[in-house]
């Protein structure tokens, strides 16, 4: 928007305001900063400036309005360490602030149905675990969302509650991420325990013999994942994908294999011995791995196969990993788009964007700090197989099986203990501006209206600041 018929920017001093005033020149001088740092003209953009003498100045771009805070020096440190600083509303009575086209939204506290009535995954109710429980979101440290009340609209938030183990995640229709097209998908979560990497199989009393990555290659020869290779989805879906050209003659450290390791045998299709073993990953070694004759399991590090994956995902313990890949044995050169740990204990808002470029980007915002951080990748536009028949929160559970007899040669469960709120889907790459304001919405209850409530409160003469598309 052209500087000469920008709105003139709305100012707030917070504190004693005859100790304020005389810094308005200065906050001027920062709102021209950050007119010049926006250089991709983003509709949703800020600066914030802390002052030497303690006084804070907070500029802030929202659709075409500038808005200026300058604050008080705190009072002491506890306060230092206090919420970020706080997020103007829209200056206009009645106006509003709007994202168009998100497809699905699940608040969960009065229903587990999809809150957004029209498009392509209307209806879509919410699957939830026996284990999930659902509190109101005030219970669990998040901020009230009043919605819009001049307009009859609200919010019911509730935060899933996914301990881990059995009977816990959520699921979500198969088409809420789509095939070969651009998507984003956002929620708030709260990871209250590090994702650990399951080596055993429980039915056999056994470490697994064959474990799954998320393979990557620059040429289809050499293979690498991360270390330990734990895996779920945020808001996604993963299963193990065979590689077409690989197979291996193995046998299994239980009966009858373990009559005689040499002779009893088997062919396994779609995956390779372990090329590179983790550091402090578990070999198939020692008591309770020898045969009859006492001989010792012929694989120690087992045999590793690769993973499809499509979203948004819990990796590495505590850090986010957003990812696409479907035929790792033909997509080369990809890099997925990796987080910093997450704090646990701690609520981070999540946006995950897939362009029709390749590009993917991350951003995540924790609930202390007023920015977030953008981490980016590149995985192609693709479809994953009809394995795929769910999308999910928490869930990432396999056994694999053989193909002569189907008899069960693998199993593992990871499931992280996380609270999960506020799920959104879209079937295009949210911009930087959109990512954000979502992360307002979600940590500060500051209201984001979808379609239908923009028509709804329109007809009430409100007047929806509507963050539009890029493209994407």
């Amino acid at each position: 928007m052209e500087t000469d018929f920008r709105p003139a920017p709305r100012l707030r001093l917070v504190g004693d305001a005859g100790l304020l005033a005389p810094l308005r020149r200065d906050a001027l001088r920062e709102l021209d900063v950050m007119h010049r740092e926006n250089v991709l003209d983003l509709p949703v953009y800020d600066r914030h400036v802390a002052l030497e003498t303690g006084e804070r100045i907070l500029c802030r771009r929202l659709g075409d309005q500038d808005y200026i805070e300058i604050l008080g020096a705190r009072g002491g440190e506890a306060e230092a360490r206090g919420s970020a600083p706080p997020v103007r509303r829209p200056g206009v009575t009645g106006e509003f602030y709007a994202i168009p086209d998100c497809l699905a939204r699940y608040e969960g506290l009065d229903s587990l149905q999809n809150a957004v009535p029209d498009g392509e995954l209307a209806g879509w109710t919410l699957g939830l675990g026996s284990a999930v429980s659902i509190v109101p979101a005030g219970e669990a440290g998040l901020p009230a969302y009043a919605g819009l009340p001049q307009a009859g609209i609200t919010r019911e938030v509730g935060v899933f509650r996914l301990p881990g183990g059995a009977a816990s995640g959520l699921l979500y229709g198969r088409g809420h991420i789509p095939d070969d097209a651009p998507f984003s998908v956002s929620c708030l979560v709260r990871l209250n325990a590090p994702l650990e990497y399951d080596y055993v199989f429980d039915a056999r009393g056994v470490l697994n013999p064959i474990r799954t990555y998320l393979l990557r290659s620059g040429d289809g020869t050499a293979f690498v994942h991360d270390c330990p290779g734990d895996l779920s989805p945020l808001i996604g879906f993963c299963s193990p994908h065979l590689h077409p050209d690989w197979e291996e003659d193995l046998t299994y450290p239980w009966p009858p294999w373990n009559d005689d390791f040499a002779a009893n045998t088997d062919r396994l299709t779609g995956a390779r011995r372990a090329s590179a073993v983790c550091d402090g990953a578990p070999t198939l070694a020692g008591e309770g791995y020898r045969d009859a004759a006492g001989n010792a399991y012929p694989h120690p590090d087992g045999f590793e196969m690769g993973l499809q994956a499509a979203g948004l995902f819990i990796s590495g313990g505590n850090r986010l990993l957003a990812a696409r890949l479907s035929h790792f044995e033909s997509q080369f050169g990809v890099v997925p788009a990796v987080s910093d740990p997450l704090e646990l204990g701690l609520w981070h808002h999540v946006v995950m964007t897939h362009e029709a470029d390749g590009t993917v980007q991350l951003f995540v915002t924790r609930e202390d700090e007023a920015q977030g951080t953008a981490y980016t990748g590149t995985m192609p536009l693709c479809a994953l197989d009809a394995a795929c028949t769910y999308q999910a929160s928490g869930v990432n559970a396999w056994t694999l099986r053989n193909e002569k007899d189907g008899e069960a040669i693998g199993a593992y469960r990871m499931n992280p203990a996380m609270d999960v709120a506020l799920p959104r889907f879209f079937h295009y790459a949210l911009s930087p501006g959109q990512a954000w304001l979502l992360s307002l919405e979600a940590l500060t209850g500051i209201f984001v209206a979808d379609d239908h409530e923009v028509a709804q409160a329109a007809a009430l003469g409100l007047v929806p600041v509507t963050i539009a598309k890029e493209a994407s």
